[in-house]
């Protein structure tokens, strides 16, 4: 079951004669501000393998796909196209259809580094000896940034009831 099940609904006009009943996503920044408090006491990291989902992880960990959310808000991820790590066909896609090809990606330098790991200009880099300075490529980049995207944080099983009971009773109350 999706959070948004619980969310409140509002009448939302469409036009002089038509209603729509929506989501109240108002209550979104309560959520956040109370799914803090939590992921400050109980969590234990987690490295996202290759392919697995956020409901496939929530199956995995708490026994339930429903809490893919949980997993969701707690690593302040509200996107599974943007935030939550591509499997490897997605990210050949990706790096194809934004670089055109995974040899362009590869072949495209991004940034140069000192050997302290700051960025520094092409300029100061070709005056440094290869062993003071590293450069990466576009696909190493995008690849560090994909992997980054793996390593979150997990909310023990036990606070699983206490989170929910709580959010529960935020969505329930009235936005002032």
């Amino acid at each position: 079951m999706s959070i948004f099940t619980n969310y409140p609904k509002i009448r939302y006009k469409i036009d002089d004669h038509d209603y729509l009943k929506a989501i109240d996503i108002t209550v979104v920044s309560k959520i956040k501000d109370y799914v803090k408090d939590f992921r400050k006491i109980a969590y234990t990291p987690y490295v996202i393998r290759d392919g697995e989902t956020p409901d496939f992880v929530s199956y995995k960990l708490y026994g339930s796909p429903e809490y893919d959310w949980v997993i969701m808000l707690t690593n302040n991820m509200y996107s599974i196209y943007d935030d939550w790590p591509k499997n490897t066909d997605e990210f050949k896609n990706y790096i194809i259809e934004k670089y055109g090809s995974l040899q362009t990606a590869m072949n495209t330098l991004k940034y140069y580094y000192d050997n302290s790991g700051n960025i520094i200009d092409v300029a100061e880099w070709t005056t440094l000896s290869s062993a003071l300075r590293r450069s990466e490529t576009t696909y190493e980049w995008e690849l560090r940034k994909n992997t980054n995207k793996s390593k979150i944080k997990i909310l023990q099983k036990n606070i699983l009831g206490q989170l929910d009971a709580g959010l529960k009773s935020i969505i329930l109350k009235p936005i002032i």
